[in-house]
């Protein structure tokens, strides 16, 4: 076995420095660390500051062991030993390789490697090309104050979950080993703080335009009606509170300077794609069954995979969700179907999403018949997702617009089937999915209006881009116009005549073209003045008439010609 030690030596800018090995030798022209043999009587963390300064002239300090790792050459074995490291003096003089180079942990993937560091380098690159957004300074200034009085703090959950992303997080919140009532009293007289939720150990501080949410650290009992934990108890230690929380990638905790406390493997989940339960995955759904959901909705918002146990436990505590309420499994679904991976997960977990709506279960053994090929109706429904934009009338009327086929089948002679009255059944059974999960009046009705219309393939020209307009407005064909596409790229055609319609609505809503009464050139007052119309129905009926002959090209959206055209009216 040889030993080798190396070092990975970081500038100011975070780059990394890099050699490239000359001609001759299984590695001939590949890039590598710094670094070489370590002799006989010799420590590697000497060998690294010796073989530096020969093949570098540079001086060098090292940090702490970084990796150690062996690989096995065709001809020879080899330990290697990885230090952190840093230039302290000397002029960079390439004296053994090829070349060197400082280079940022994300461009090393451009670079062939020697073997052996292959995998350092993956981590490297994944550890090390995240910056992690620095913690908002009042979030740092909180946790300070805290410190000063002699209390443990942490920013936690998922403020440090989307900054290991390198995502800029919406909300911090605070963990403490302060009691509730020692967080106010840290903080009276220097910003407002409000009871929020003092029962469970959380207040809320007023700081700045900011409020943060500071939590002492709990442990949780018995949890009621498989939703809220029916005692919370105050623990002191950090972990013991990380170990309460559903998922891995959740229970990681972060300090001011960066440093992160993971004791269940969040960052390698995070780095691997894997969404993991903390602890028993059976027992994390028992105690609140709306995890179920946010297990799914992470797994398509970060299209994560589900570890196979975490899966498992959350397919057979699905009846649990019966305890959830319909506005909490309305806002879990919305932000599932608006993930880049809801096609996906949609697909996958059909079986618990009709715990959520039980009228989409028929669909998920229903075949029917594309193109000469029979087609799961629910895996169908779940692939156009991908072809739809994220806007969540749209996904919702992606998901459910054929979930009626089932109730309308009707086999023909020669064994195809027809589905007539198909949208209009979907339409009233997604009402009643959506009325059960008490979302809003208006997201309702333009759901089910998108699902009524959206087998309708529309013609081309002015008049019907009018009608269109004057059945629907403006929001609704755009959204209208998405599912067509998605259907259309679903099935890999080329939508010439959709490409038409939707240059001809861009034109009409450009032009200020008429397809609703406030866009008649003519009002009521006009009616009125040129004694045409009384106060009442009978105006209204006449407006909406003229407004039936513009959008059908019958007269033109000018006064003179409305007037004219009132007149016949009345004749």
């Amino acid at each position: 076995m040889i030993h080798v030690a190396a070092v990975i030596l970081t500038d100011e800018a975070g780059k990394i420095l890099i050699c490239k090995r000359g001609e001759g030798g299984s590695c001939a022209f590949l890039w590598e660390f710094p670094g070489g043999k370590v002799e006989e009587g010799e420590r590697p963390e000497q060998a690294a500051v010796r073989e530096c300064k020969e093949e570098l002239g540079l001086d060098i300090t090292l940090g702490p062991a970084y990796a150690s790792l062996d690989y096995s050459y065709p001809d020879k074995d080899i330990h290697f030993t990885f230090f952190n490291g840093r230039v302290t003096g000397g002029e960079m003089e390439v004296r053994v390789h090829e070349e060197a180079c400082w280079v940022a942990p994300a461009e090393m993937k451009d670079y062939n490697f020697c073997p052996a560091d292959v995998a350092l380098v993956e981590r490297l690159a994944w550890e090390r090309q995240i910056e992690l957004p620095v913690m908002p300074a009042m979030a740092a200034s909180l946790i300070s104050a805290l410190n000063e009085q002699g209390f443990e703090a942490w920013a936690v959950g998922g403020c440090v979950r989307d900054s290991l992303l390198g995502k800029d997080p919406k909300d911090w919140d605070l963990c403490t080993s302060a009691r509730p009532d020692q967080v106010k009293e840290c903080f009276a007289g220097t910003y407002k703080v409000l009871e929020t939720g003092i029962q469970h150990g959380t207040v809320t501080v007023l700081a700045g335009n900011e409020t943060y949410e500071i939590t002492t650290y709990r442990a949780e009992s018995d949890y009621e009606d498989h939703r809220r934990p029916e005692e919370v108890t105050f623990v002191n230690s950090l972990e013991e509170d990380l170990a309460r929380r559903d998922f891995t990638i959740n229970a990681m905790a972060m300090g001011p300077d960066g440093t992160v406390i993971d004791p269940f493997g969040g960052q390698g989940d995070l780095k691997n794609g894997v969404l993991r339960c903390v602890g028993d995955p059976v027992q994390r759904f028992s105690e609140d069954a709306l995890r179920i959901l946010r297990l799914l909705r992470f797994a398509s918002a970060l299209d994560f995979s589900i570890e196979e146990e975490t899966l498992a436990a959350a397919h057979a505590k699905k009846p649990l969700l019966r305890w959830v309420s319909g506005e909490r499994m309305a806002r879990e679904m919305t932000q599932l179907l608006c993930g880049k991976a809801a096609h996906r997960v949609a697909a996958e977990n059909g079986e618990v999403l009709a715990y959520v709506m039980p009228e989409i279960e028929p669909a998920l053994t229903f075949t029917q018949k594309r193109g000469g090929e029979e087609q799961n109706l629910w895996q169908h429904a779940a692939d156009t997702l991908a072809y739809a934009p994220d806007l969540p009338e749209v996904r919702w009327a992606m998901l459910l617009r054929d979930i009626g086929k089932p109730w309308c089948r009707e086999t023909l002679k020669e064994g195809d089937s027809t589905f007539e009255g198909h949208a209009e059944v979907s339409a009233q059974l997604a009402d009643c999915i959506l009325r059960r999960l008490k979302v809003d009046r208006n997201s309702r009705e333009t759901i089910c209006q998108l699902i009524r219309f959206h087998g309708i393939r529309p013609a081309t020209g002015e008049v019907s881009v009018r009608r269109w307009l004057n059945l629907l407005g403006p929001r609704q064909v755009n959204s209208l116009v998405h599912i067509w596409w998605a259907d259309v790229s679903c099935h890999h055609a080329k939508g010439e005549n959709l490409k038409a319609f939707e240059k001809t609505l861009a034109d009409t809503i450009k032009n200020a073209g008429c397809y609703a009464t406030d866009q008649l050139a003519i009002t009521g007052g006009n009616l009125l003045t040129a004694g045409l119309a009384k106060p009442g129905p009978s105006m209204s009926n006449m407006l909406d008439w003229l407004l039936h002959e513009v959008v059908e090209g019958r007269v033109e959206n000018t006064r003179e010609a409305l007037l004219e055209k009132a007149r016949e009216w009345q004749e």
